[in-house]
């Protein structure tokens, strides 16, 4: 007899944009969980696309080009014509973003070790090469952490942040919401990003307050947790680095170490 795989009978609600998703589910569903999907997210293009424009046909003022999401990898890269200046270093937060650049044909002059959300990270390692007054240009998401800028400012860096796209809540979001949850516990559910959790918190509407104990979130990292802890939620797992994989291993241990850990409701029938 084989032995029932470690998610079996979880159901496993994954948030992250309906484009981003496909291997996050797929990582849950190995591990025997009923995945259901919810997105909470959807790229769109900035409300003024000019300053970005702007940006990718000045490249030449520019020192350092900084990505800090695949998101901007796709979003920046288009509008260069498919090529940058020679002289122009490229900057990658993580391992993810550095792939999404190279498969496009762009060689990766420093990637972050911090993982794929750690800004910190590529702050520590990229400062002490931009002193001096270089020029750094970052395309970003309109809700961008000021932390890449101000550090870079205080390195004696001159960072220049222009957003390359925006999010919002996709359409259909509040329907498949009352759809999971409406006769079911809230329990386990996907939280890839600050904005997801605001999202979430805000379908919930005026049902927050009483439900969100019914929450087993899972985060992937430590600024989504503090988003969630500002919601009023401590997360039942945070993966160990932002990967689908240690996603998938936080909330296994999670469930593993409790008995008594609410096992996220039964799957839904349309699952």
């Amino acid at each position: 007899m084989t032995s029932p795989l470690p998610l079996s009978g979880i159901r496993v609600v994954v948030t992250r944009a309906a484009h981003q998703a496909a291997e996050l589910a797929a990582a849950f569903a190995a591990a025997g969980a009923a995945v259901e999907p919810l997105p909470l997210l959807e790229i769109c293009p900035p409300a003024d696309p000019r300053p970005l424009e702007r940006a990718a046909s000045e490249l030449s003022l520019y020192d350092w080009l900084v990505f800090t999401s695949t998101n901007a990898v796709d979003a920046f890269l288009p509008l260069t014509g498919g090529a940058l200046p020679p002289r122009l270093q490229v900057a990658a937060v993580g391992a993810a973003t550095a792939e999404a650049l190279r498969n496009e044909g762009i060689e990766v002059h420093l990637q972050g070790s911090g993982g794929d959300s750690d800004a910190e990270g590529l702050l520590a390692e990229l400062a002490p090469r931009v002193a001096r007054r270089r020029r750094v240009l970052l395309p970003q998401a309109a809700d961008a952490r000021p932390l890449l800028v101000d550090g870079l400012a205080a390195a004696g860096a001159d960072p220049v942040a222009v957003v390359a796209y925006d999010k919002r809540l996709p359409s259909g979001a509040v329907e498949r919401a009352r759809e999971l949850f409406g006769a079911y516990p809230l329990g386990w559910v996907t939280f890839t990003s600050p904005r997801i959790v605001r999202h979430f918190a805000d379908l919930l509407g005026a049902g927050w307050e009483r439900r969100r104990s019914e929450l087993r979130a899972a985060s992937i990292g430590r600024v989504t947790t503090a988003e969630l802890r500002r919601q009023g939620v401590e997360p039942a797992a945070e993966a160990a680095s932002p990967g689908d994989e240690a996603m998938v291993e936080a909330v296994t241990r999670a469930v593993a170490s409790s008995s008594s850990l609410p096992r996220g409701g039964a799957p839904h029938p349309s699952g």
